[in-house]
């Protein structure tokens, strides 16, 4: 039996690491306590190490992997790479990707992809998030999140140029989500909506593990425990406290758990902000069940 990857997937600033967080909990600690260095078992796909190996294989696109239409010829291959180092039937990437194809390179596909979990939040709150996240004004943040052509950077441990940054296609948030939910990669998913994750969060976890067993034949051991323990754990106070005591790899400007919760945007984004992202992500928006500024009134 092949070794797949399963995918932890979203846009950005929409409950990944959460999520990462309730699933290393499950799969990787005896008693549903969540830690920082239990959420490196789900590590990030777009890591600039990970490339190293192409340097034998070519070195002339080695010397080009800043250009979005060179990464993406190696995409499949990293993914066949890392696969050779997945001890059990399947292990767990972060990604940020749209699943989307560029030159006729598919991010993923069945051969390398056991299945994933894919959230969404409310785009009126990413973009706050996403702001604050990346350093970008608000207006900038909108820009970013409405741009079907927006990048970010792979994560590096060295400090790379901004000519030499390897990027990551993660379009705008509508594509994002569209190249997720509607796709014709047959593997099991399960789509799970932020605010749920925040605000109806054990049964969020019941539908994990019902998940994994349902495709996968997984049972959870001492089920009841965890589930109690990572209520606890996962809280956004305590791990909002675990980030001050030690700090969060995932940080950039400032705090990476600042806020958490949902409708941020009804007290912060004003008229035209809000008309714009509304105005642009309509469908999305309706297909995923969020509701209009005047549909609160």
């Amino acid at each position: 039996m092949s070794k797949k990857i399963f995918w932890i997937a979203s846009y950005p600033k929409s409950g990944n690491t959460l999520l990462r967080s309730i699933i290393s909990s499950l799969f990787f600690s005896d008693n549903g306590v969540f830690d920082f260095n239990i959420i490196k078992k789900i590590d990030q796909f777009e890591v600039t190490e990970r490339l190293n190996f192409i340097k034998n294989l070519n070195e002339e696109d080695y010397c080009n992997l800043n250009k979005i239409d060179i990464i993406s010829k190696y995409w499949q291959i990293i993914q066949h790479h890392e696969s050779k180092k997945i001890k059990k039937d399947f292990g767990f990437l972060k990604t940020h990707s749209a699943l989307i194809s560029i030159n006729s390179n598919v991010f993923t596909s069945e051969t390398l992809t056991k299945g994933y979990i894919y959230v969404i939040r409310d785009p009126r709150d990413v973009v706050i998030s996403w702001s604050k996240h990346s350093g970008l004004e608000l207006n900038e943040s909108i820009d970013f999140i409405t741009n079907d052509n927006s990048c970010n950077a792979w994560v590096s441990k060295k400090k790379l140029k901004k000519e030499n940054k390897i990027l990551c296609y993660i379009s705008s948030w509508k594509q994002n989500v569209i190249s997720w939910t509607k796709n014709n990669i047959m593997v099991p998913k399960l789509l799970i909506k932020f605010e749920d994750l925040v605000y109806n969060k054990e049964n969020v976890i019941l539908d994990i593990i019902y998940f994994f067993k349902k495709n996968y034949n997984i049972e959870i051991r001492n089920v009841d425990n965890k589930i109690k323990n990572i209520l606890h754990s996962t809280n956004f106070q305590t791990m909002k406290k675990l980030e001050e005591k030690f700090g969060f790899k995932e940080a950039v400007n400032g705090p990476f758990f600042r806020d958490g919760s949902k409708n941020q945007w009804q007290n912060i984004l004003n008229d035209n902000q809000i008309e714009k992202l509304e105005n642009c992500f309509k469908e999305t928006m309706k297909e995923c069940g969020y509701k209009f500024k005047k549909e609160l009134k």
